[in-house]
């Protein structure tokens, strides 16, 4: 379990960086010059830098020449062996930190203690977060080797810190003398808590025997953990499905070559030609969408969720050593311990708040069934059933096919535009901008990389964004995120030597001094065809603004504090402000700043939008279903009597998955199996959001009914239909979202700046009074808001 002092985020002065310089053109240039195309010269070097091809704009021959300034900035980090180096030297300032905590005794020092334990953190996750970055991104395995090395000595030193006995006892000595504690910040009165939450959660208040037990039992859930995402690359346990290859004729040729390269065929016995198909992700999505053949697709789609043995022993193991641990520190389950620090506070408001939501979404669930049921009658007349889990994506596509393609808008949507386009909506939001800067020899680990300034519009620097945002060999396949390689926070006032590097991290600011924050995005985008710019689906679309809201979250959440700054907050909020950006990236207010063809320069016209908009809100009830499902069952699966009827019998999360189907708010209704349970199937097995989301995969669910509710309420004026929609792009809203959550970070109780933010006139002071308060009720008010996209 991470701990007190370590907690992983992957969710400079003024001439930090040289501005790229004027470059050569792309050869064709826009025909129009409207709002959404580049006019300063900042602009244009922004868009470029993304646009152009890497060969273009930042050759190698930068990269490799040249005194190295230190990856990131970090002039530490200028080689694999000053890396290793660093660790060392972090290491040692923590035991300088440790040392003065433990021998805090005056008032003075006994002050101190919050300020030291920030400190010290910040020491360690500085290096800690880098590493864990370049064990991802870095294409030099020498420089992967070190970071593997420093991560995992700096990890062994942490769990010692975290359940460290005499600095937790000094920092309950420094929270229970009242008049430190009268003199704490509402900011640092945080920070103090999320230390003693996070050194409680370690057992470190526990007696020996206890505390010998959460030992055992934290090793023991680490390797189930680790097994349980092992056993996802076995092959499929459900065995071969053999399809004849006529049945493939409908899928896409690409599609079938690779089936047919990647399993054997034969001749059965009257002839036929199969393809003995073990069903992977890839060939089980393509066939339960466009094979004719029912028969075949309840037969890939049994074998494909069948389930690995090993894999759900394993995450039965993990759930009752999960539920074993949160008992013996005393709470009644593991959500009842995970939630005790978020906005939700208990499994029951969690139970709620998805009710509520499930209620609210029933008769859309029911209208897609019924859709789905008069496509099919449409074409198979004879069929009377209830269509089942294998049909649903088939019938969904042919649907879709009846109402014709969805227009193709990649060529509206080039990334450096994309980029320009979020620098101008942060402008008119936040007065803030991105600027796009050229990065010092070895300052990044890859030509690709791009670097951002982002500053004020008093020009002064807020922090740094890199961008590593295109698909290779050497990169994991982490997906999309957001990874925290230096928080903001306050160093003047720092106890003991300073060992932050000040000529290039640090700037001054109404006479004290801060550590710019520095976040790294990480995207695996195509990478561009030769001699084009890199153009974007929708889908990637909406992950930049996704992931570039947790970035302005990073560059606006400066409170002063290592601990609670930027996304360090708590799971079930640290989404909101990246999901309030997706609806950015929706709106034709926001697309008119910069979606234009990269070719013509004409803008995105809206009824190519509108389409789109309409079709993601016909099926918006089948994902909401889904993610409804899997939040309840998380919940199920974490709460306090695992299986009441079956537990410690293999198989019992079997039983639970089914009784979850079985639920009309959450699985199948009444007429119909769409949701159902199959039998003999194990989805569980392939519930890997298990490990990392335990208890808190509702998280994302909560955030987007959040983000929905101050979209309607502060940016739309309480009008969510496009046609009586204001401009979104409205400054004091802007400002109210940014003075009262994003700057606070995790320095303040969400409700608070919740309520804080939706209370500008358009919602009542009943619900507003509810809101603040963060029970029960106000779990219970929030799903009965209106839902995203519906």
């Amino acid at each position: 379990m991470r701990g007190a002092l370590w907690r992983l985020h992957r969710v400079l002065p003024r001439a930090s960086g040289r501005r790229i310089p004027r470059i050569a053109r792309a050869a064709q240039r826009p025909l129009s010059t409207g709002l959404h195309e580049a006019t300063r010269e900042e602009d244009v070097q922004l868009r470029d830098a993304f646009d152009l091809p890497t060969q273009t704009t930042l050759g190698s021959a930068w990269f490799q020449q040249g005194q190295p300034t230190g990856l990131l900035m970090e002039s530490r980090f200028v080689s694999p062996k000053s890396f290793r180096q660093s660790g060392q030297e972090a290491m040692a300032e923590a035991a300088t930190l440790v040392e003065r905590v433990l021998g805090a005794q005056t008032h003075a020092q006994r002050r101190q203690v919050v300020k030291c334990l920030d400190q010290l953190s910040d020491a360690l996750c500085r290096v800690m977060d880098v590493a864990e970055l370049v064990r991802q991104v870095h294409p030099d395995s020498s420089w992967q080797a070190a970071a593997e090395e420093v991560y995992g000595g700096m990890l062994e030193y942490m769990n010692g810190l975290n359940t460290h006995v005499g600095l937790y006892a000094k920092l309950v000595e420094v929270m229970d003398d009242p008049v430190i504690a009268a003199d704490l910040s509402p900011v640092e009165r945080e920070v103090a808590l999320s230390f003693r939450r996070d050194f409680e959660r370690s057992g470190i208040h526990l007696a020996t025997t206890a505390h010998a037990r959460f030992v055992e039992l934290s090793s023991r859930i680490h390797d189930q953990s680790r097994e349980f995402l092992r056993s996802q690359a076995l092959a499929p346990a459900g065995g071969a499905v053999p399809v004849p290859v006529d049945q493939l004729r409908s899928l896409p040729a690409p599609v079938v070559m690779e089936i047919l390269q990647a399993f054997p065929s034969r001749k059965r016995s009257d002839g036929v030609t199969v393809v003995d198909i073990v069903p992977d992700d890839y060939a089980a999505q393509y066939i339960l969408r466009d094979c004719e053949d029912a028969g075949v697709r309840e037969a890939v789609f049994r074998a494909w969720q069948h389930g690995a043995p090993s894999a759900v022993q394993a995450l039965e193991g993990l759930l009752d050593d999960r539920l074993a641990l949160a008992r013996t520190v005393g709470f009644e389950s593991f959500a009842h311990m995970t939630l005790d620090d978020k906005m939700a506070k208990s499994p029951e408001h969690v139970d709620g708040f998805l009710r509520g939501l499930a209620t609210q979404a029933q008769p859309q669930w029911d209208a897609v069934a019924r859709a789905l049921h008069r496509t099919r009658s449409r074409t198979q007349p004879a069929q009377l059933s209830a269509l089942q889990p294998w049909d649903r994506d088939y019938w969904v596509n042919r649907q879709q096919m009846g109402l014709g393609a969805l227009p193709q808008l990649a060529e509206y949507f080039s990334l450096g535009r994309v980029v320009l386009g979020l620098s101008r909506v942060f402008a008119r939001l936040y007065g803030v901008t991105l600027r796009a800067a050229m990065p010092q020899p070895g300052e990044i680990w890859h030509p690709e990389v791009r670097k951002l300034e982002v500053v004020d519009e008093n020009g002064r620097l807020l922090g740094l964004v890199y961008c590593d945002v295109f698909a290779r060999d050497s990169k994991a396949h982490v997906g999309a995120a957001h990874f925290t390689a230096r928080c903001a926070r306050r160093v003047d006032d720092d106890v003991g030597a300073a060992t932050v590097d000040a000529g290039s991290t640090v700037v001054e600011r109404d006479g004290m001094r801060f550590q710019l924050p520095v976040v790294v995005l990480i995207c695996n985008f195509p990478a561009p065809e030769p001699g084009a710019p890199p153009l974007l689906s929708w889908g990637n679309l909406e992950t930049i603004f996704h992931e570039m809201g947790h970035a302005m979250h990073s560059m606006l959440g400066q409170n002063g504090f290592h601990n609670v700054a930027g996304t360090r907050c708590p799971v079930d909020f640290v989404e909101l402000p990246s999901v309030l950006m997706e609806h950015f990236a929706r709106s034709p207010h926001a697309l008119a700043l910069f979606a234009s063809h990269f070719k013509t320069g004409a803008p995105l016209p809206p009824e190519l939008l509108r389409q789109r908009a309409c079709r993601r809100q016909r099926y918006a009830a089948l994902d909401l279903h889904a993610q409804l499902f899997m939040s309840a069952l998380d919940q199920r699966y974490h709460a306090a009597a695992l299986d009441p009827e079956g537990a410690g019998r293999p198989g019992w999360s079997t039983q639970v998955l089914a009784r979850v189907h079985a639920d009309p708010m959450f699985g199948c209704g009444p007429g119909h199996a769409l949701f159902g349970h199959v039998e003999n199937t194990r989805w569980q097995a392939r519930f890997t959001h298990l490990v990392g989301y335990g208890a808190s995969y509702y998280s994302y669910l909560l955030d987007r009914v959040l983000a929905g509710r101050i979209w309607d309420r502060v940016f739309q004026g309480d009008h969510p239909s496009e046609q009586s929609a204001r401009d979104p792009l409205n400054r004091d809203a802007g400002e109210r979202l940014r003075s009262e959550l994003l700057r606070w970070g995790g320095g303040r109780n969400p409700w608070t700046c919740l309520a804080a933010v939706l209370d500008n006139g358009s919602t009542s002071h009943r619900e507003i009074e509810a809101i603040s308060r963060g029970n029960r009720q106000a779990m219970l008010t929030v799903g009965t808001w209106r839902l995203p996209d519906m």
